[in-house]
């Protein structure tokens, strides 16, 4: 059989597996991608540029021309409305059965299959169902043959078929390798960047704003969410791809790269002698100890990110459902420093019911921990995640509101995501001082820019300027890949390779 992926923006590891999965069943795969640099999610947003150098057109061409058995859509919140009028393009100049997956389907089926182009979702895990959808189509069976298969939802005789999930894949070390060919052969930056793998699958926390707050109640009959590679499967990957893609930096992806000392006892040992690469992790302030910080910097790391998202303890607790204190952030963070590890710390703007003072306590609390990058996110409502019901009772959304998100129309969360209008110039005062708090050690210095920065015009794109700046200091071979790669889309329009 042959399937086709269509993707945009980014290097998809989700899609990687699936690909190496189904060849590995004999299966032939092939990815249509639009490197998407002006839409928004993923460098910049400008519009004009975004229309001028869209490949809408030219995937639908490609998807055809390729004769699949099927078309498959990866798809996020913020890429969901592209994908719908990819596939709608698509069904309406062929027959092609269509299926889409990801975190957006998995939370509304139901809402991406009203719109009749779309055959099929796929739901949570996509390796075994992708395989049984693919089975099933090569056979040439009815669609009643796939009503109780797990994952699988489809519409059958006017009826919605939404099955659960089967259970997680405990034994990750049973998938084969990520296909990482597929990117690279699409975008040599994605191979000239720091090399993206997954350790685990799974998150120990329970954020309300995550995406992984759906995903555990969609699993809640799971005792264990968070599953684990073994530390030699993870070094084989490594070797592998250290000989065939000269990779020369790692980026860990797990949402939390330090949550068992043990594993990262046996892992950093054998990363030390057999990799010998520096990399980045994601860690959280209750998952950091002396002694994993420790590690982290024997193995090579040179940049971690951890999770703030807010100053005000109230807001953390309360709304966000993080249960991390001040005191848990500025530990940890003096782990980091006696280790003289960088870090970037993630702050969220936009929580309901947070005003100025919340803002206030973020700034003293990035003032006392001084974070190397701070890297700022303006709340964006995901579907069936506990904040919306928060902010539902706060009175923020209506019910055509969470129709809207559901549907897929939400905004940037690098912009201005979903905050309403009116918090918008003092979110983006108080941005542009966070950057400012790192660009400046001096407190008397800083006194005097903070009293500035509310006259600054362009305070947006001022706050960008620094954020790179900052980057140039502490991550500057991915920061000028990242605007070669822009600028070379803007002198040469991107083409289907495939």
């Amino acid at each position: 059989m042959r399937i086709v992926f269509v993707y945009n923006g980014t290097e998809n590891i989700g899609i990687e597996y699936i690909s190496s999965f189904i060849k590995s069943k004999g299966h032939e795969v092939f990815l249509l991608f639009d490197p998407a640099v002006f839409q928004g999610e993923v460098f910049i947003n400008i519009e004009s540029l975004a229309r001028r150098y869209d490949m809408s057109t030219a995937i639908v061409k490609k998807a055809i021309e390729l004769k699949p058995d099927l078309v498959a859509f990866s798809c996020f919140t913020g890429n969901y409305r592209w994908c719908l009028n990819i596939a709608q393009a698509i069904k309406k100049d062929s027959n092609i059965p269509i299926v889409f997956g990801g975190v957006h389907p998995t939370a509304v089926p139901e809402k991406v299959l009203s719109h009749d182009f779309i055959d099929f979702v796929i739901i949570g895990e996509g390796e075994l169902p992708m395989l049984d959808l693919i089975e099933h189509l090569s056979r040439g069976e009815s669609r009643d043959k796939l009503l109780n298969i797990p994952n699988i939802c489809l519409k059958y005789k006017n009826h919605l078929y939404i099955n659960n999930p089967r259970p997680f894949i405990k034994d990750l070390d049973s998938l084969p390798f990520p296909d990482k060919q597929l990117f690279f052969e699409q975008e040599p930056f994605f191979k000239n960047n720091p090399y993206l793998i997954m350790t685990s699958r799974g998150c120990p926390y329970n954020c309300y704003y995550c995406s992984n707050n759906m995903i555990k109640n969609l699993y809640a009959c799971e005792r264990q969410h968070v599953r684990r590679r073994s530390p030699d499967n993870v070094i084989e990957e490594l070797l592998i791809s250290k000989e065939r893609w000269g990779i020369k930096k790692v980026s860990f992806m797990d949402d939390v790269f330090t949550i068992s000392k043990p594993w990262l006892e046996e892992f950093i040992e054998k990363y030390i002698s057999k990799i010998n690469l520096l990399f980045y992790c994601y860690t959280h302030p209750l998952s950091l100890t002396r002694e994993i910080a420790s590690l982290l910097k024997k193995g090579g790391c040179y940049l971690a990110g951890m999770g703030v998202q807010s100053g005000s303890e109230r807001i953390r607790k309360n709304i966000y459902n993080r249960h991390d204190s001040n005191n848990n952030i500025i530990e940890a963070m003096s782990y980091f420093k006696k280790n003289k590890i960088k870090v970037q710390v993630d702050h969220i703007f936009g929580a309901p019911s947070e005003n100025e003072e919340d803002l206030r306590q973020s700034l003293q609390l990035y003032r006392k921990i001084k974070p190397e990058i701070i890297l700022s996110f303006w709340l964006t409502y995901y579907p069936k995640t506990k904040i919306i019901e928060i902010a539902k009772n706060y009175g923020i959304l209506s019910d055509k509101d969470i129709d809207n998100i559901d549907n897929g129309y939400i905004g940037y969360t690098h912009s201005t995501g979903s905050i309403a209008k009116d918090k918008i110039p003092l979110f983006n005062e108080y941005e542009l001082i966070f950057e400012l708090s790192t660009l400046c050690s001096n407190d008397k210095l800083f006194a005097l820019l903070s009293k500035i920065a509310p006259i600054v015009p362009f305070k947006k794109m001022v706050s960008h300027f620094i954020y790179a700046v900052i980057g140039l200091r502490y991550n500057k071979d991915y920061i000028f890949n990242k605007f070669k790669y822009a600028f070379r889309k803007l002198l040469v329009r991107p083409a289907i390779k495939n």
